[in-house]
């Protein structure tokens, strides 16, 4: 049977909805963290291990999905009668989308940060030695007046919860918009393949390696 095969990622799918059900049960909807303020250490923990563990299994699969639609796009062809039409009329205006929501889903892994860099040991000396202690503690400083002004815990775990059931609802949008994003960057599909649910995960061990074996036979496929 294929890695691909329809009923298989069907099944696949069936088994996320289902988890994201659980998820419901154990934590709440987002309605329940949208008026919240604050958390529990224990509410925090238990929605983070959940969240972490569902968001990754819907990446593998929108994965799977967008491989098959991250195709090679062929050049267009030449039509002179289209272009001498838009160079005497000028093109409408783009509409603005209806119902644009300012949080989606992240389908792919945040890069991976700079490594630690050796600072100067002692009092900076030379000028440009001062500058940049200078733009560090300005840029520290900074850093710290962006996190209170954070969006509190709760309304980011609502939001989470919103975004992941909009993509458990529609899953072909995300995978139409993680095959344009493979078709840039390939690079894309190792960093989805390699990411592990965290060590108490809630989701079935075997829908987890199925899932895992088959993104595995998806990026090797196209590496080979």
């Amino acid at each position: 049977m294929s890695s691909t095969s329809p009923s298989v990622i069907a099944h696949l799918w069936t088994a996320a909805r289902t988890l994201f059900a659980r998820m419901r049960g154990a934590i709440g909807d987002a309605a329940a963290f949208a008026g919240r303020r604050y958390l529990e250490d224990d509410e925090r923990d238990a929605a983070r291990t959940w969240l972490r563990t569902l968001e990754i299994l819907v990446r593998k699969l929108v994965l799977i999905e967008a491989k098959a639609l991250a195709r090679p796009e062929r050049p267009p062809a030449l039509r002179h009668r289209v272009e001498l039409r838009n160079l005497v009329a000028p093109k409408p205006p783009p509409r603005p989308r209806a119902g644009a929501r300012g949080y989606s889903f992240r389908l792919w892994p945040r890069p991976p940060g700079h490594p630690a860099r050796i600072r100067v040991l002692g009092p900076p000396v030379l000028v440009r030695e001062v500058w940049r202690e200078n733009a560090r503690a300005a840029q520290a400083q900074r850093l710290n007046m962006v996190r209170f002004m954070r969006t509190p815990e709760p309304q980011r775990i609502a939001r989470r919860i919103e975004a992941l059931e909009r993509v458990l609802n529609r899953p072909e949008h995300a995978a139409r918009r993680l095959a344009r994003r493979l078709r840039s960057a390939p690079v894309t599909a190792h960093r989805i393949a390699v990411q592990r649910p965290p060590r108490h995960s809630r989701a079935d061990p075997y829908v987890e390696n199925e899932v895992g074996m088959r993104v595995f036979d998806c990026v090797r496929a196209d590496s080979s």
